[in-house]
């Protein structure tokens, strides 16, 4: 740059970018707008919003509010900081940052932003004060907010910031990544974001925001530093370890931590002096305690770990350190960390100077007991304190924690301690001394020894667990010396002794257990007092190590023959051969030396030691061993030694064999099996293979069993099965399996042989020859017979050899020599398998056994030796069974083979009479043919067996089923094959197989079941007899029970019939099954029997005795009587039994006395007698009994004994008689036909002897319902005792508030009250007859209404009515219960009657409704004899209601009678109620019966007046055809219309006016009929009835009609029209008929035409009226006849209407005036357009002659509704008409706004009918109208300016092209108004408005600036002229006006003369226009700154002038003018 240029540039003003030229300037810099929204908000805005938003955070923050007056005050608002003086300046600069910094933590916040834009735009911060915005935004450079704010950065080229520029061109924030690599490069700015947290921790305004920027930045600047300098070293380190040192109150976590995360990274980028470190570290620490422990201590490793190892850390770290809480615990749990030790070296160190602090040294103890510190570590301190402990000038304190700390390390880290002394002493000999002296204290307790010889010996107890062999040598040395003169109960602390030595023996050094068996008098009486302890410890030594040392070994047994064993008890050496000596006794190559070791010391103690356990054992073993001294050669070494092993197991086997205590030695060999320890077990299971081997019979069987047990073994697996070695199994003296234990004894492989040897010998075991097999049996576990138990252990090794699926070699060959030990019984056996082997043991083999079974008979049919295998065909047939299908396959194979044999010639038959065992049920056996069908069958089928597990029964029920067309041959084949099955079952021991069989006989019916299964059921029924009942379930499974009970079917009858002895084990059966506790299938099969046929086939004897029977097994235990109950009820039908039972059980009568009146008891009754008689009642009456009189007849004999023999006080009486009761009544029930019997056969006088000494309510009760009952069989009787009975129920019964005494009056009434009735309908048949007949009878009922429950009342006299007969006896009933309360009734209210009659009322509307109005008419019948009888005194004719006094004996009877007859017609009105049409028009006879009641007359005395009676009967006249249905009502409103009575015919009328609208549509076609009728009675009325009353309900009723109206109904109503519209003449009628006439309108369509004019004149005539009741039905009227036939309206009708709308508009009346708009809308819209216009159109003539403004405006209104309904064609037909009268109408009511108003609106209707072709012409001729015909009538161009404003308004911009006319005129005319020559406002308004609105509406298309210019000059000239007095209202029109002109304008040349000519009126004379002229310019810069931009200066001028103006409102709209100016270009006060 030239110095020129460089002096130019420092002279420039620093406003200079305000000074260009206008037009180029840009936009406003700002923060939060963009640059055309700020140029909209001036300064005083953002002043606002400044000053707002630091009173918001000034709440938050207070500090904030002091800035307020230096930086958002008026004075600070003027303040332009170019022009203040350099200290100023300054100090504006130092407010400004500082306040700056203070926004820092608010910067996210919204005040924030609009106080930084003021500063932006007053200060100019982004300008002056780049730094400290940055120091306030940088930590944010990520945000939006930075993003803002570097777009406005004034950032100079090559300055510290100018890498912002590219991101301010981009409006983006910086990326860190960015901002780092620029730190990299600039040292500058690196310093700057360093400094930036120390600055705002000094100030106090860290933030979270800072803080993470900080670290997060200089994090990644220390990381990407490739090195860093000393220099910035020297600005970093100060910078991280600012926040660790501030005050402790100022320190921030987060800060702390940032700090420690930079010092930790700089510490791996840099080396950093010691005294740095130093420094870093205490910082750290000082501040440490405000994080938590494991972060310190992280950040403190992660700071030294690269740094090379301080000596020490300074005292202040140190004393920081011990105050931190949990430091230790956090040090601790941080050990693992890499560089650990460069902390701890150094605190060790320190802590050590510290000892005396014991915080120090639980630290110390803290970090030397660390799993794993450093070693280093250890070492420093182990040297440090060795230095200190032997230090002769150490303090005593010192010297006790330095020994009691390496004491700590000797036990926790020997080897380093060891490794220590040995170097402290390798540097100094002369402190060797001094440190062994040391080593030996720390060996031994601290303490001084205060106790003597026990602390002596409590040192050597601690001393012999030290780490350094020689301790605990000498140890033990002194222990055993301390001990050895003493006595065991003579030395102290023995325990710890004992197990101080105890453990030695369990240690490893040779030299310590020398020391330990040095002295064998003093070491064994220790050990021999826990001799258990001492050998526990002595095994887990000796078998705890694989390979135990030689000479260890030595040691031990040495001591243990020489010493211990000699000293031992026998159970001590039990132990010692058991725990000792026995796992050693095996040889193997690993352990043969040890093992020849121990039988060398077994030989000796054999040799000391005579008799004992292992002498027992062991006798003759050594000698094997010392015989078997093996060879050199290896092969020769296995094979001795195996040979050895196996020797010395047969040896002990044949010593436990011939011992005394085999027992006990074979459980210990037994035992051993399962031992953990290889070799434990091994030569267990070698010594179990002997035993096996060496025994026999049933000892060897149960060894066998136990070994087998105990091997829980699932299946054979781990070894080699395709080996030879199975070939070595079929000799049992081969034992070349022994070599694995010699080569392999820990193996899995060799404990496998050694098992699979095992199974081996036990398949060998024969079966023993003194037993014979049931081999299909099934066992258990438990069983403890011989045969089962061998029976079981075959099964086992079958199922385990077929399980083992892994090996098939090994598993075939064990089958093999299992099936060779059975031999001939392996059929047998497998049989066993396949048939019982549900249970999970071999249930697996059941399906392979069956193929084995098929190939043991397929090896027979190679044979051909005839053997017959029928004995196992049962089996088979179970293995058919099975849902298994291989299993099933299994069994056809085999039934298939052994059909093959059966081909064969038999000679022998597999197993005879064995294959059960022994047995002595004998088998049946089949001949050859016999078997050969019957196989042939089964393999017949076997297709259907293999596809259907339950096919079996089926076939058997097919094929053994006995069918009518059998021959006798077939028969006796079933026969056979059927015993052949029966034998096998009841010989078979399995219940499994027993239930299989049973199954599949089921269906087979035949009397031999039960014969050959007898003895299976006597035992079952023996066995089960001998236990308790709740323990029968024991005895065999309920399945097998249910079977073999299910056997006694209906076949089995005859067998019981005839044998003795079947039928005394069925009657036990009963006994022992029926009993309380049996099992409940089981007496269901028994109840089944007896159910399904077997009772029935018994003999009637058998009968007898087995119901007898089981009355008595119900009869002795109460919890059987329901299972005994159900038996009897469902097997006891005949009724000879029960007549024979109920003889046999009932008590004799003794005497012959006549009854007594109380019960007594007369006999002696057995007492198992009534429980017997009591259970056999409760079952007759609790079940359906068969319809017999004979019973019916024993069962009334039994009561009756019961009633007289039995006292009622003994229990169960009542029950007795009650049950047999309902005997009674079960069997009643079922005689279906009435028998005539006399009333002697069935005596219901038992029954009312039962009713009379009966004290049990229910018991009377039932018999009251049982004789109800009996009355259909015995009437006669019941007639004879109906009087008892009903006095007794009124007396006891009646006064009951239950629900079941009501039911039993109920039923009694049912019963008797039948009986009656007929007895009175065949005496009489005449109603009344009938009613006279009755009276008394039924007053029994209704003399004790009052009696019964109120509750109860409606349903008894309800229910009573039901069983007499409604319609014989309602009427009666009712008129009874009205009788009395007569003279009560007519005193009372509606409601009171409704209380008094609510029970006849309920009665009477129980019944049906055709009965209700039987019942009805039969009442007034009554009444109208009552009349009869009151009028005519000396009447005959009868009557029901006689003239009984009612208890008011002072009236005479004529009033008596006549109370009860208008008592009776109330009750009428009051009960009835007629829900629908009844035939044979019953409720007309009811209507007509109260009609002839309601028009009584005559009557002259007080006694004999009628009124009343006719009063009473219209009011329920009236009540009844007001509750009728439609179609009654209706048909009683005919009847009523033709009575004549005027009153009954408007009454009719008025009740058809109200009820015929609530009539539902659906409902209402069904009375038209009834309603024309009706119309026609009208219309009879109409011509001949003068009451107007009558009419006037008339007219009612017909607008109910007419509202209502049905098809088929118009006729008549339009013949009643002319009457209605005469009607609506006569004005006491005219509401009536209006009312009428409305609907009829609307509803008669076209028929009204012929009324039509006269109706609408009529209707009008009403309408100008004054009635205005009538007005609302009128304007109705009009409206009907409009919707309903509008077509028919002519010009005559509407002009009728439209006169009254423009006559009445002007009414007062709200209603009158929304009728009248109701009814315009109504023409306009109905009334046909093409009649409407024209027919208006000539209507304005006489209005334009009247120049009545109100009608002109009525009628306009009408118009204007008019051409918006109307078509556009008929609009366009009379445009040209219409349009003059737009025309002629503007020149009247321009003088009446109004009405003005009206004709625009209805000539806007008009435009929008039209099209822009019809619209254009119409527009130029109202154009010349207003501008042409007239120039001077400016009225018309007002007028067409409020029309073209309307058209504006509504047509938007369509109008705007338009104003092409007007632009001119306009022009003219306000040029006019400039020079004074019009002076109309309204003109002139009218003109500014529409220019306002066209400039609005204008899309460009019209106002270009050609026409702007033409506007602008006369527009702008206005302002002179809207200063006028009149005008003032016209500024802002104005105003607006121009601020549209500028917004459209683009031209400048426009603007510029525009902002010219309205300022050059600031230059007026008039001061009025001057502020004119300046609030124009305000608004023009306000609303439109930007684009006047380019002459701020003009303006400023005449601002300026303005400002110096003399007028002070002229001055103060220049400031005005000034700040809207200031608010777009800044300041102008320079321009």
């Amino acid at each position: 740059m030239s110095s020129l240029a460089a002096q130019l540039a420092q002279t420039s003003s620093l406003n200079a970018s305000l000074l260009v030229d206008r037009s180029r300037r840009k936009a406003t810099l700002s923060y939060l707008f963009t640059g055309r929204e700020a140029d909209q908000h001036d300064i005083e805005a953002i002043h606002a919003l400044g000053v707002n938003s630091l009173i918001h955070l000034s709440s938050i923050h207070p500090g904030l509010a002091k800035y307020e007056e230096l930086l958002f005050s008026d004075r600070a608002k003027d303040t332009d900081r170019t022009l203040l003086p350099t200290e100023e300046a300054a100090e504006l600069n130092k407010t400004l940052e500082e306040f700056l910094w203070l926004l820092s933590p608010y910067l996210l916040e919204p005040p924030t932003g609009k106080i930084i834009e003021w500063l932006v735009r007053r200060f100019r911060v982004h300008e002056f004060n780049v730094e400290a915005v940055l120091s306030l935004f940088l930590p944010y450079h990520e945000s939006p907010h930075f993003a803002k704010l570097v777009t406005i950065l004034s950032i100079k080229p090559n300055s510290t910031w100018s890498f912002l520029i590219p991101y301010k061109s981009a409006a983006q924030n910086v990326p860190r990544v960015s901002l780092v690599t620029e730190m990299l490069k600039n040292t500058d700015l690196a310093r700057f974001v360093t400094s930036l947290l120390p600055t705002s921790l000094k100030k106090g305004v860290a933030n979270p925001v800072l803080i993470a920027f900080n670290a997060a930045t200089l994090h990644d600047f220390i990381k990407r530093s490739k090195s860093l300098t000393e220099g910035t070293v020297a600005y970093l380190v100060p910078a991280l370890l600012d926040p660790l040192q501030q005050k402790a109150k100022k320190l921030s976590k987060d800060a702390v931590i940032g700090s420690y995360i930079l010092l930790a990274s700089l510490s791996q980028k840099c080396q950093m002096s010691p005294a740095a470190l130093k420094i870093s570290v205490n910082s750290m620490t000082v501040c440490a305690h405000v994080v938590r422990g494991e972060q310190y201590i992280s950040a403190l490793i992660a700071v030294c770990q690269p740094q090379p190892i301080l000596d020490e850390f300074s005292g202040s770290t140190l004393k920081a350190l011990l105050k931190l809480p949990q430091f230790k615990e956090d040090l601790v749990a941080e050990s693992t960390w890499v560089g650990i030790e460069k902390v701890l070296s150094p605190l060790v160190r320190g802590l050590i100077q510290n000892l005396q602090n014991s915080t120090a040294v639980t630290l110390l103890e803290g970090i030397i007991s660390m799993k794993l510190p450093p070693h280093s570590v250890i070492e420093i301190s182990t040297a440090s304190l060795l230095s200190i402990s032997i230090k002769h000038d150490a303090d005593n304190q010192g010297l006790l924690v330095s020994r009691r700390l390496l004491s700590l390390i000797q036990q926790v880290h020997p080897e380093i301690f060891g490794k220590s002394v040995d170097e402290v002493c390798g540097q100094d000999e002369s402190v060797k001394e001094a440190v062994e002296q040391l080593l030996i204290s720390l060996s031994m307790p601290s303490t001084v020894a205060e106790q003597g010889n026990a602390q002596e010996s409590i040192d050597m107890i601690l001393a012999s667990a030290n780490a350094d062999a020689k301790v605990r040598s000498a140890a033990v040395k002194g222990l055993l010396k301390s001990i050895s003169d003493k006595s065991v109960s003579a030395i102290e602390d023995i325990d710890n002794i004992r197990s101080t030595l105890i453990a030695r023996v369990q240690d490893t050094n040779v030299e310590v257990l020398e020391a330990l068996y040095e002295h064998p008098e003093a070491i064994t009486p220790i050990f021999a007092s826990s001799p258990k302890e001492y050998l526990s410890s002595l095994s887990t030594t000796m078998t705890s190590q694989n390979k135990l040392k030689r000479n260890l070994v030595r040691l031990h047994l040495g001591y243990l023959a020489s010493s211990f064993a000699a000293e031992a008890d026998a159970s001590t050496q039990k132990e010692i051969f058991h725990q000792i000596l026995f796992p050693f006794l095996l040889f193997s190559k690993s352990r043969q030396k040890t093992t020849e070791l121990v039988w060398d010391v077994i030989d000796s103690i054999l040799l000391q030691l005579s008799g004992g356990v292992i002498a027992e054992w062991l006798s003759g073993c050594p000698a094997f061993v010392n015989a078997g001294k093996v060879t050199e050669d290896v092969n020769d070494d296995v094979d001795s030694m195996n040979q050895l092993n196996h020797s010395i197991a047969e040896k002990i086997a044949q010593n436990i064999i011939g011992s005394e205590h085999f027992t006990i030695n074979v459980d210990s060999v037994i035992g051993k099996l399962s031992d953990s320890r290889s070799y434990v077990k091994l030569l267990s299971h070698l010594i179990a293979l002997s035993l096996i081997k060496t025994l026999s019979g049933e000892s060897q069987i149960e060894v066998a069993q136990r070994v087998l047990s105990l091997m829980n073994l699932d299946e054979l697996a781990g070894i080699d099965d395709l080996s030879q070695e199975h070939l070595t199994l079929n000799s049992t003296d081969d034992i070349s399996l022994g070599k694995y234990i010699i080569t392999k004894p820990s193996s899995k492989t060799t404990l496998s042989w050694l098992q699979i040897s095992i199974i081996t010998a036990i398949s060998s075991i024969p079966a023993p020859s003194d037993v014979v097999f049931d081999w299909i049996t099934e066992t258990t576990p438990v069983d403890e017979d011989k045969a089962h138990l061998y029976i079981s252990l075959m099964r086992s090794i079958y199922q385990l050899a077929n399980a083992s699926t892994t090996v098939p070699v090994i598993s075939t060959t064990i089958l093999q020599i299992l099936f060779v030990t059975l031999k001939g019984d392996a059929l047998a056996f497998l049989a066993g398998i396949w048939s019982t082997g549900s249970n999970d043991t071999v249930k697996d083999s059941q399906g392979i056994s069956l193929l084995h079974a098929a190939a043991f008979l397929e090896a027979h049919i190679q044979e051909d030796d005839g053997v017959d295998f029928q004995t196992i065909l049962p089996a088979l047939l179970v293995a058919l069974q099975s849902n298994d299908t291989q299993i099933c396959q299994g069994a056809l194979a085999c039934i298939s083979r052994v059909r093959i044999l059966a081909e064969h010639n038999f000679s022998s038959v597999y197993r005879f009479d064995t294959i059960y065992g022994e047995n002595d049920r004998a088998l049946q056996y089949l001949d050859q043919e016999d078997f050969k069908h019957y196989l042939n069958a089964l393999v017949e089928h076997r297709d259907h067996f293999a596809n259907d597990p339950s096919y079996l029964k089926v076939f058997h029920a097919e094929h053994l089923g006995r069918t009518k067309v059998d021959k006798k041959k077939d028969i006796e084949y079933k026969h056979r094959i059927t015993c052949y099955l029966l034998s096998h079952i009841n010989a078979l021991s399995s219940e499994t197989v027993q239930i299989a069989l049973l199954k599949s006989i089921a269906m087979i019916t035949n009397t031999v079941k039960i014969q050959i299964l007898l003895p299976t059921l006597q035992a079952l029924v023996e066995t089960a007899s001998k236990v308790h009942p709740n323990d029968i379930s024991s005895v065999a499974s309920e399945e097998f029970t249910t079977r073999i009970l299910s056997c006694l079917d209906s076949f089995a009858a005859s067998c019981l019939n005839e044998t003795e002895e079947a039928w005394v084990t069925f009657t036990k059966l009963i006994r022992v099954y029926l009993c309380a506790g049996a099992p409940l299938p089981a007496q269901q099969a028994l109840v089944h029997s007896f159910e399904n046929g077997l009772f029935t086939s018994l003999n009637q004897q058998r009968k007898i005795t087995l119901c007898e029977l089981l009355l008595e097994v119900g009869a002795q235990d109460s919890s059987a009587q329901s299972l005994s109950r159900h038996v009897l009820a469902t097997i006891l039908m005949d009724v000879p039994l029960i007549i024979h039972l109920l003889e046999s059980l009932t008590p004799a009568r003794t005497t012959s006395s006549p009854r007594a009146t109380k019960r007594v008891k007369t006999t002696e009754i057995p007492e198992d007698m009534l429980p017997r008689l009591s259970l056999l009642v409760e079952i007759l009456g609790t079940k359906s009994l068969p319809g017999s009189l004979d019973l019916i007849t024993h069962l009334l004999d039994t009561l009756s004994k019961v009633v007289q023999t039995l006292p009622p006080t003994q229990a169960d009486v009542s029950y007795i008689e009650q049950l047999l009761m309902s005997a009674i009544e079960s069997a009643a029930s079922k005689v279906k036909e009435a028998p005539n019997l006399s009333p002697t056969v069935i005596r219901l006088d038992i029954l009312v002897e039962v009713i009379r000494v009966s004290g049990n309510p229910q018991t009377f009760q039932q018999a009251l319902l049982l004789i109800a009952n009996l009355a259909r069989l015995a009437p006669d009787s019941v007639l004879y005792n109906v009087m008892p009975v009903f006095t007794f129920m009124g007396s006891n019964v009646f006064h009951r508030d239950d629900s079941y005494s009501f039911k039993v009056v109920q039923q009694t009434i049912e019963g008797i009250v039948p009986v009656m009735v007929s007895s009175l309908k065949e005496a009489h048949s005449q109603p009344l007859d009938l009613y006279i007949a009755s009276r008394e009878f039924l007053r029994v009922f209704t003399d004790a209404a009052n009696h019964i429950p109120r509750h109860r009342r409606n349903n008894f006299f309800a229910h009573l009515v039901d069983v007499l007969g409604p319609r014989d006896f309602s009427a009666a009933v009712c008129m009874l219960l009205l009788e009395k309360s007569a003279s009560r009734v007519i005193r009372q209210t509606p409601e009171e009657i409704q209380n008094s009659l609510s029970l006849p009322i309920s009665v009477f509307q129980r019944i049906t409704h055709e009965l209700q109005a039987y019942t009805a008419t039969e009442i007034l019948n009554e009444c109208q004899r009552i009349v009869t009888h009151i009028l005519d005194s000396k009447s005959t004719e009868a009557i029901f209601l006689d003239t009984t006094p009612d208890g008011d004996h002072s009236v005479s009877s004529a009033t008596i009678l006549r109370r009860r007859v208008q008592a009776l017609i109330v009750f009428i009105g009051f009960a009835y109620k007629s829900k629908a049409s009844i035939e044979g028009g019953s409720i007309s006879n009811v209507i007509a019966q109260l009609i002839r009641l309601a028009t009584l007359s005559g009557g002259n005395s007080a006694d004999t007046k009628m009124e009343e009676i006719s009063e009473v009967a219209r009011s329920s006249l009236n009540r009844l055809l007001s509750a009728m249905s439609v179609v009654n009502f209706m048909q009683a409103v005919e009847t009523m219309l033709d009575s004549g009575d005027v009153k009954v015919q408007a009454g009719a009328l008025e009740l058809l006016a109200k009820r015929l609208p609530d009539v539902s549509a659906k409902a209402r076609p069904g009375v038209s009929t009834s309603v024309i009728s009706i119309l026609t009675s009208i219309k009879h009325l109409t011509t001949t009835q003068k009451d107007g009353q009558v009419i006037v309900h008339a007219f009612h009723a017909l607008e109910s009609i007419a509202s209502t109206i049905c098809p088929g109904e118009e006729s008549l109503l339009t013949e009643l029209v002319p009457f209605t519209l005469s009607g609506t003449k006569d004005s006491n009628l005219a509401k009536s008929a209006l009312a009428a006439l409305a609907p009829m309108s609307v509803k008669l369509g076209p028929r009204i035409i012929p009324f039509f004019r006269n109706i609408i004149s009529q209707s009008i005539t009403i309408l100008r009226g004054v009635d205005n009741e009538l007005f609302g039905n009128a304007f109705a009227i009009l409206d009907g006849l409009l919707s309903t036939i509008p077509t028919f309206w002519g010009s005559g009708e509407v002009t009728q209407v439209a006169l009254l709308y423009i006559d009445q508009s002007s009414s007062d009346s709200k209603h009158m005036g929304t009728a009248l708009n109701s009814l315009a809308k109504s023409l306009a819209k109905r009334a046909p357009a093409k009649v409407l216009l024209p027919t208006l159109l000539e209507m304005w003539q006489s209005l334009q002659s009247s120049r009545q403004m109100s009608k002109i405006s009525a009628y306009f209104e009408v118009v204007t509704r008019a051409l918006q309904h109307a078509d556009r064609a008929t609009v366009l037909s009379h445009l040209r008409a219409s349009f003059k009268i737009f025309l002629e109408a503007l020149d009247i009511v321009r003088v009446d706004e109004k009405a003005q108003s009206s004709v625009i609106a209805a000539f806007k209707e008009l435009t929008v009918k039209l099209n822009e072709a019809a619209f254009k012409p119409l527009f130029r001729r109202l154009f010349d109208w207003a501008f042409v015909e007239d120039p001077a009538d400016n009225a018309r161009k007002t007028t067409f300016g409020a029309l073209y404003i309307t058209f504006l308004d509504f047509f938007k911009g369509l109008m705007v092209p338009y104003m092409s006319f007007l632009l001119a005129p306009f022009c003219d005319i306000l040029a006019s108004f400039a020079t004074s020559d019009l002076d109309d406002f309204g003109l002139w308004s009218t003109v500014v408005q529409t220019l306002t609105q066209t400039l609005n509406y204008d899309d460009g298309a019209f106002w270009r600036d050609d026409k702007l210019r033409q506007l602008s000059v006369p527009l702008t000239s206005q302002i002179a002229v809207c200063v006028k007095p009149h005008f003032v209202d016209g500024k802002q029109d104005l105003q607006d006006c121009l601020t549209a002109v500028v917004e459209n304008v683009v031209d400048e040349t426009i603007l510029k003369t525009v902002n010219l000519n309205i300022l050059m009126h600031t230059r007026s004379e008039d001061s009025r226009a001057r502020i004119t002229a300046l609030a124009v310019s305000q608004a023009l810069w306000r609303s439109n700154g930007g684009k006047l931009m380019g002459f701020v200066t003009e303006t400023a001028t005449f601002i300026a002038e303005c400002g110096e103006d003399e007028n002070d409102m002229v001055v103060k709209e220049s400031f005005k003018l000034k700040d809207a100016v200031e608010s777009v270009a800044g300041k102008i006060d320079g321009l």
